[in-house]
This record gives C-alpha cells, structure tokens and sequence, in this order.
C-alpha cells in the first residue's frame, strides 16, 4: 500500500465527550490524581480505572462513575486453606461512592477506613450495609454508652462505676442525641477543649443535697480522650460504624507526676490526729500510714483476709490493681490495731458503720479531719522510705 492510499484520520472537536468508537479507551496508568480523572471518557464498554491499595474507579457503558473498593476481612478465611489465607480472608469487593460527588481524596479516606475496619475482624460492607438498613433509627451516643457500658465496662472492669460515670457526665450532655455514625474526629478535640477548662457545677445527690463542685480539667480531659476512643473502638466491632475516628487523636494533656511526700513532723501529726479519731476512721489512717498500702484495698478489707497469727493480710487478686494476689506483712503495731477492732456482727469487713456487712465509704468527709491531707500522701511518704 503507497502513502497516497492512506486517509487522513477524523480529529474530534475540542467539546466531543465521546471517543472514537474505533479509537482505544484512554486508560491512565498509576495512581489517579484530578486531572486524568477529568480526562476518563466512557467507551460504550465497562473498564475499571485503579488507584491504590484496592481502590478502583469503575466506568459504566454510558460513563457513570463509581468508587469501588477491593479488600480481605482479617480472620474469616476458611479453615481448610493455608493459614494465609485463613488470616487474611477472601477477596470481597464494596461500593463506596459516585464521582464526582466523592472525590478522589474523599474515597482514598474512605478506602483507608474500610481497609482499616478490615485489618481489624469487622467487615466494613456489613457495616454499612447495617447503617443503610431501611425504618431503623440510628443509634445515638448515648445508646452507645449504655451499651459500651453493659457489653463491657460492667464485665470486665472493676472500675466500670467511675468510667460510666465519665462518660454519663462529659459525653452525653455534648453528643447523647446525635448518631454514632456522625462523629468526627473535630468532634472530640472540640470536646476535649471544653473538658479542659475547669468549671463550677452545682450537683444534688440523695446523701449530701445541692452542693458546688469542680469539673474537668486537664486530667479529666486525658480520662476522656481515652475512653471515648475505646468506646468507639467496641462501636467499631460491634458494626455500629465502619471506623473509630478518634484513633489518631494523641493525648495533649500530659499528666504530671505527684511528687508530694509527708515529712516525718507531718506524718507524726496525722498519726496523732488519728489517734483521736474513733473507729472505723482512726485505725483505718493508721494502718494505711504502716502500711503503706491503697485506700481502696484496706476500705473493703475482710477478717478472713487475715492468716492465723494475724501477722499478714493477703488481699484477692480481684481487689488489687495488678489483678494478682498480694500479701501484706503487719508490724506488731499493725497486729494490735487489728486486735482492737471491733468484732464483726453482721458482716466480715474490718472497717464499717453497720457490724460489718458494708465497707466504709464517705472518705472525703473523714479527711477534712486531717486538715485536707489526702490518703494517698500516705504512699508516696511510705514509697519515699522505701517500704512500698
């Protein structure tokens, strides 16, 4: 064939949308950025553009545009494979949005999200597929939080009392009525700013009445941070969202180390103090000071916690904060404090109001008796002298 028998080849208009039917799709090769996005034209035929990490951009016939997102869910492999394949689960595929009403920065979000629930066990189309579910009300954070609390705090923690009462105190009055799914990570560091700030709230309890107290501060802030991040990491696996948005929020309220220590003249003037203190306070003060032990493991003491000779006392695992058992030996002043108490009549603690059935309580009221030093001053002063 000569060259004068070739014809010359049709050029579109600058407008034309469509591409030559004879003419091959345009495909941009690695990973998409704005501009080849604004450049995909349909071909009458579906092609898949990919971006990375699994996220495809799928172009229809008639040039819809759809995100796509390709992953593996941690864990949920068949038994019978290799153990890879078990680890990593098989290939699934979910849609995460229309371009250009996603953009491409919103679905590589998205996709990181996803991939990231996936890492973690919790199929993310599930999840979003149960916050899609039709004539469902979506669940708010204060259901979160009765939940979080029952399904976990209450099972597994003894401090579950004081981390809902957290949660119940700062959270709830500032997001209890908008939707889990809702959440950003803006939310928190807005929040966190305002649990920062110390503030003067009037509280009404059944014992004490209407009384002024202090709430939040930059320690309240730290406690905050951290269990609204695991409140939404249980969210998380429950399918409730398909990621925890607060997973990078880093900690900006470092807390700083107590150093206060009792000197000898002040620990001997609290010694004294309590030895004109009645029981169940006095003894109590004084064998934390012998000791050197918590507040709360000598407040729900019990007799029987006490060998033969009453020269150790070996408190459960289950009320010590390392959660194993730990024996504490007693002076010979230790052991005549505890032969003086009263003996038990209804119960088995060592110290309560009521024969021992009910461990002491109310420790804030028995303090200010010893001029606002607070019992754990009693362990750093013991830890100081190197007997704790």
């Amino acid at each position: 064939m000569s060259l004068t028998d070739t014809k010359p080849r049709a050029v579109p208009s600058a407008g034309a949308r469509a591409l030559d039917p004879g003419q091959p799709a345009v495909r941009p090769k690695g990973p998409l950025s704005d501009t080849k996005l604004r450049a995909v034209r349909p071909t009458g035929e579906r092609f898949d553009l990919p971006d990375r990490d699994g996220l495809v951009l799928r172009v229809g016939t008639k040039g819809s545009m759809t995100w796509t997102l390709t992953y593996r869910v941690a864990g949920i492999g068949d038994a019978g494979t290799l153990r890879a394949a078990r680890l990593a689960g098989p290939k699934c595929r979910m849609t995460l949005g229309a371009y250009p009403d996603m953009t491409l920065g919103e679905a590589r979000g998205a996709a990181l999200a996803a991939r990231r629930a996936a890492r973690q066990g919790v199929d993310p189309a599930a999840a979003q597929r149960a916050l899609a579910a039709p004539g469902e009300a979506p669940v708010t954070v204060a259901d979160l939080v009765e939940r979080y609390a029952a399904g976990h705090l209450r099972r597994n923690l003894r401090s579950a009392p004081v981390v809902e009462a957290l949660l119940t105190r700062h959270v709830v009055p500032a997001w209890g009525d908008r939707p889990v799914v809702d959440l950003t990570r803006g939310d928190l560091l807005k929040l966190l700013e305002e649990v920062r700030t110390p503030r003067e709230v009037e509280v009404t309890t059944r014992g004490r009445g209407t009384f002024t107290s202090m709430r939040g501060g930059t320690g309240a802030a730290t406690e905050v941070r951290k269990w609204v991040r695991a409140m939404f990491q249980y969210a998380l696996e429950a399918e409730l969202r398909p990621d925890n948005p607060f997973t990078g929020v880093r900690n900006c309220d470092r807390a700083q180390p107590r150093d206060r220590v009792l000197s000898m003249p002040e620990l001997t003037a609290v010694w004294n103090a309590a030895c004109h203190m009645s029981y169940p306070w006095g003894p109590f003060f004084q064998l934390l000071i012998l000791t050197g032990d918590r507040r709360g493991e000598w407040a729900v003491a019990r007799w029987d916690w006490l060998d033969a000779g009453w020269s150790q006392i070996e408190i459960p695992a289950e009320h010590y904060k390392t959660g194993r058992p730990h024996i504490v030996p007693l002076s010979a002043v230790a052991r005549n404090i505890v032969a003086a108490l009263p003996a038990p009549v209804t119960g088995s603690h060592l110290f309560s109001s009521d024969g021992g059935h009910t461990a002491i309580a109310g420790f804030s009221d028995a303090k200010k008796v010893i001029d606002g030093l607070t019992a754990r001053c009693f362990r750093r002063a013991d830890a100081a002298l190197g007997r704790a």
